[in-house]
C-alpha cells in the first residue's frame, strides 16, 4: 500500500480514501445494523419511509458528527470530555464507554451471535468454547499489527461483505415475500429514531475519530486543514453508506416482514433471507453476519489499542490491548449472548445520553462562552441516567 511519502496533496489518493471508508464503514456495520432496521420496517409497515429516515437521522447523523466534532477540534473522545469536566472524568467516561464499546460487550457480544445466529446453524456440536477460540484467534490476527488492520479490513473483507449485502438488498427489492402492514405504525418517526439508538454508532464514531486519525497520520496527513477534509469526506462516506444500508434493510423489513408475524427480532432476518434466497439464503446469512461480526470486532478493538495507548501517554502498548482484549472477550463471550446484552445494556444507556450532550455542545465554535452550560448538560444527562441504569 502507499507509504507516508506518496502522500503530496490535501486529499489522501482515493484509493487510499476507498480503503480507510470501506474499513470504518464495515466495523461500523454489526449484528444491530443487521437486524434492527429489518424489524423496524415490519414494525413500521406502509410507514417504513418515516421509520428509515428517524433511523437514519440518528445512526447516520451521530456518526457524522462523531467523526466531524472529533476532527474539527482535533481531540479524541477522551479529550473532549477533559475539556467539559477535567481529566479525572474523562479517564472514567472513556475509559467505560471504551471498555463497553469493545472488550466487555461488542466483542463478546458480536462472537456469541456469530456463534448462535451463523455458525450453530450448520455445527450445533461444536460447543461455544471451541468455537470462541477460533473467532478471536481470527480477531487477532486482523488486529495485532496496527499499520496492516485497515487494509486487511478495507481492502478485503469489507468489499466481501458489501457484496454479501448486495445479494440480499437485491434479491429483496426484486421479489419481495408480501406487502407493508396497513396501516402503517403512527410512530414511525420515533420508532426509528429509538432503534437507531440502539447501535450505539454516534459514540463509536467518536471514539473511532482518533483510530482514522491516526491512520491518516500514518499515511502522510500532518497538517489540521488536510485532516480536517479527509475525516469530514471518509465520515461523510462512512454514513452515506450506512444510511443506504439501513434504508434498504427497512424497506426490505416492511416488504418481506409480514411474511413472518411472529418472528422474533433476530429470527427475523434469518427467515427473510431464507424466503428471498431459497436453500442458499441460511449460508449467505450465516457469512453475512460472521462477515458483520469479525469486521466491527477488529474495528472496535483496534480503536481501543490506539485510545489506551492516548490516554496512558504511550505506557499501554497497542499490542498489549490486543492481546488481553482478545483474551477477556473470549472469557466473557462464555456466557452466551443473552448474558452479555442483559449485564451491559444498562451501562450504554449510562453513558450515551452525556455522549449527545457533549457532542452538541462541542459543535459550538467558540466552546469557552457555553462551558458551563455544557458542565451543566452532561451532569444532568448523567443524573437521570444513573435512574435508568439502576432500573434496568
Amino acid at each position: 500500500m502507499s507509504e507516508a511519502s506518496d502522500v503530496k496533496h490535501a486529499f489522501i489518493n482515493w484509493k487510499i480514501l476507498a480503503i480507510v471508508s470501506f474499513a470504518v464503514f464495515s466495523a461500523h456495520y454489526g449484528v444491530g445494523d443487521l437486524i434492527f432496521p429489518i424489524f423496524l420496517g415490519r414494525m413500521t409497515g406502509a410507514n417504513w419511509v418515516l421509520g428509515a429516515l428517524g433511523y437514519a437521522l440518528i445512526n447516520s447523523g451521530l456518526v457524522f458528527l462523531g467523526y466531524l466534532v472529533v476532527v474539527y477540534r482535533g481531540k479524541s473522545l477522551f479529550s473532549l470530555s477533559e475539556m467539559i469536566l477535567g481529566r479525572e472524568f474523562a479517564y472514567v467516561y472513556t475509559s467505560i464507554a471504551m471498555l463497553i464499546l469493545s472488550v466487555l460487550f461488542i466483542l463478546p457480544r458480536v462472537a456469541s451471535a456469530t456463534y448462535s445466529m451463523a455458525f450453530a446453524l450448520f455445527y450445533p456440536q461444536v460447543p461455544l468454547w471451541v468455537f470462541l477460540i477460533l473467532y478471536f484467534a481470527i480477531n487477532y490476527y486482523i488486529v495485532y499489527s496496527r499499520p496492516k488492520v485497515f487494509d486487511k479490513l478495507g481492502l478485503y473483507i469489507a468489499p466481501a461483505l458489501l457484496l454479501f449485502i448486495l445479494i440480499v438488498f437485491i434479491a429483496g427489492i426484486i421479489h419481495p415475500l408480501s406487502s407493508p402492514i396497513e396501516p402503517g405504525s403512527p410512530t414511525a418517526l420515533a420508532d426509528g429514531v429509538l432503534n437507531a439508538y440502539n447501535t450505539m454508532n454516534g459514540l463509536a464514531a467518536a471514539l473511532m475519530g482518533l483510530w482514522i486519525m491516526n491512520e491518516f497520520r500514518r499515511r502522510g496527513i500532518k497538517e489540521r486543514e488536510e485532516m480536517f477534509k479527509n475525516v469530514v469526506i471518509t465520515g461523510g462516506i462512512v454514513a452515506i453508506f450506512l444510511a443506504f444500508t439501513s434504508t434498504v434493510e427497512v424497506y426490505i423489513g416492511a416488504t418481506s416482514g409480514a411474511k413472518f408475524p411472529e418472528a422474533a427480532i433476530g429470527e427475523l432476518t434469518v427467515n427473510i433471507v431464507r424466503g428471498l434466497l431459497g436453500p442458499a439464503g441460511t449460508a449467505i446469512f450465516a457469512i453475512l453476519l460472521a462477515l458483520a461480526c469479525i469486521t466491527t470486532s477488529a474495528g472496535v478493538l483496534s480503536t481501543a489499542g490506539d485510545v489506551f495507548e492516548e490516554m496512558s501517554k504511550g505506557k499501554m502498548k497497542y499490542k498489549w490491548t490486543m492481546i488481553w482484549g482478545n483474551i477477556v472477550g473470549y472469557f466473557i463471550g462464555l456466557a452466551g449472548l443473552q448474558a452479555v446484552i442483559n449485564y451491559a445494556v444498562p451501562w450504554l444507556m449510562l453513558i450515551y445520553p452525556a455522549f449527545i450532550v457533549m457532542i452538541a455542545f462541542h459543535l459550538v465554535k467558540k466552546f469557552e462562552s457555553v462551558k458551563l452550560a455544557a458542565q451543566a448538560g452532561v451532569i444532568t444527562a448523567i443524573f437521570f441516567s444513573i435512574g435508568d441504569w439502576l432500573q434496568a
